[in-house]
């Protein structure tokens, strides 16, 4: 399976780059973020949302001084500062006062209709059931209650395209002091700027970035140019590898954002954490119900991308350190349904398993009763499992019971008797009938057929933190 790595890469100008480059360059920043804003005013003044391809030579004035390319960024760029700026303005303004004006009978049912067609799909020209009257409308909804007109200001950074900006590699015969050189359109017709930049660790060669750069200057006054890293590798289907590969169990945990089945947790001081933001988003997301305010407010999205991205870092950082302990391991996760699942599991499982999927082959397997079922007799209850503790109720083995969970994944992986597809009253038969087997055959050491219960490892005999204990009973520390 083959994956494309995407990652946003900088570029910083070389310290020893001849400061009539850098002087050129300003000029040229001037000029297009002075264009910039001609655009954008043009277009509230022309009560414009949008502006089809077909139209921007007609409708934006032409540039004195940029090229003809960097004129059609600068367009590019005007057009979704307002674009951009006209969802936010329907999202968190207009899209609530649509309905409180229809039912004040300040507005009837056909216009409300038009006014949400106007605003979700930035429709400024009559048609389609919208008439001129209902754009005038909409407009004057901005102009009273949509807040603040959208505003260019001097640090906008300039986009480049691949016609106007370009990474080249350094020449063999040429100057050595920069790793790569950017060659940029100037204001001058035909002279470009020569800029010799100081490479990212990530980025040898110009061509192992997309066209196109992003150039902005930051607060220390020193100009940083983006480019997006492109990279491909092969991700090794499971039956790709030989038989006998390790194969790893991960189950997303109670209090834990990751436990595997040879004994570590992963993420213990996260859950805290979650819980306190987690909370916060339920009860604000409550109270606005109980108001009878449904739609999002500003500050309840900021804490839900907030949260998202919490989880997103954790985990992806979680996904990195397996990959890098475990090589050519296959990961074994549960093909969950999360329909029945709250909180930090609910958001971390998705995650964590395309993080892993993006970066090493993985397993799925039927994860019915996998933390329910003893790992040394095979007998399964729910009141062997009560939060992190898990005592079986036949043998009483005690072990922590994110650990039971992963390493009842691991040995479902390869279970023929077991599918993806089985429904657990089927699975629960199938793990009963085996138990029953082991009791009464002594000689079988596992009920699960050929797969033996994990041994004792040296991180499941310890009291440390990050690790589960696999002790009978569990050691006080």
């Amino acid at each position: 399976m083959s994956q494309t790595f995407q990652k946003a890469r900088f570029f910083l100008v070389h310290p020893e780059v001849n400061a009539g480059k850098v002087e050129r360059l300003e000029a040229l920043h001037v000029e297009y973020v002075s264009y910039v804003r001609v655009c954008v005013q043009k277009m509230i003044d022309g009560r414009r949302l949008n502006i089809a391809r077909s139209e921007k030579q007609a409708f934006f004035p032409k540039a004195d001084k940029l090229s003809s390319q960097i004129e059609k960024n600068a367009r590019d760029h005007a057009i979704q500062i307002v674009s951009t700026w006209a969802k936010s303005r329907y999202a968190i303004k207009v899209k609530g006062l649509i309905p409180k004006a229809k039912k004040a009978g300040e507005i009837t049912p056909e216009q409300a209709k038009a006014l949400y067609t106007v605003g979700k799909y930035l429709r400024d020209q009559p048609g389609k059931g919208v008439t001129q009257a209902d754009v005038d409308l909409y407009w004057q909804i901005l102009d009273e209650r949509g807040g603040r007109k959208p505003e260019v200001s001097d640090a906008l950074p300039m986009r480049l395209s691949e016609m106007t900006a370009r990474l080249e590699d350094p020449k063999e015969n040429g100057a050595v002091l920069a790793d790569l050189w950017l060659r940029v359109s100037s204001l001058e017709a035909r002279k470009s700027i020569w800029l010799p930049l100081a490479g990212s660790p990530y980025v040898s060669r110009a061509d192992q970035v997309s066209k196109g750069i992003l150039a902005r200057k930051t607060k220390k006054g020193l100009w940083r140019f983006e480019a997006v890293e492109q990279r491909e590798w092969v991700i090794p289907e499971p039956s790709d590898l030989p038989e006998d590969a390790p194969r790893l169990g991960v189950d997303v945990g109670l209090n834990v954002l990751a436990a595997t089945s040879d004994g570590d947790l992963y993420g213990a001081s996260f859950k805290p954490q979650f819980d306190r933001l987690y909370k916060k988003v339920r009860d604000l997301r409550a109270n606005r119900m109980r108001q009878g305010l449904r739609d999002n407010s500003p500050r309840l999205d900021h804490l839900e991308s907030k949260l998202s991205g919490m989880i997103k870092t954790e985990t992806g950082r979680i996904a990195n350190d397996l990959v890098r302990r475990h090589p050519d391991t296959v990961f074994v996760l549960e093909d969950l349904d999360l329909r029945g699942c709250r909180g930090q599991k609910r958001f971390a499982y998705r995650v964590l398993a395309k993080a892993l999927a993006s970066k090493a082959p993985v397993e799925v397997v039927n994860p019915a009763y996998t933390s329910q079922e003893c790992p040394s007799c095979g007998y399964i209850s729910r009141s062997n499992r009560s939060g992190t503790s898990f005592s079986c109720r036949s043998c009483g083995r005690k072990a922590h019971a994110d650990w039971v969970g992963a390493s009842g994944i691991l040995r479902r992986s390869g279970d023929n008797d077991i599918g993806c597809g089985d429904h657990p009253s089927s699975v629960k038969a199938t793990l009963r009938r085996r138990y029953l087997l082991s009791r009464s055959s002594p000689a079988r050491s596992s009920p699960s057929g050929d797969h033996e219960p994990s041994p004792l490892g040296r991180s499941l005999t310890t009291c440390e933190a990050g690790t589960g204990s696999n002790l009978v009973p569990t050691p006080t520390c």
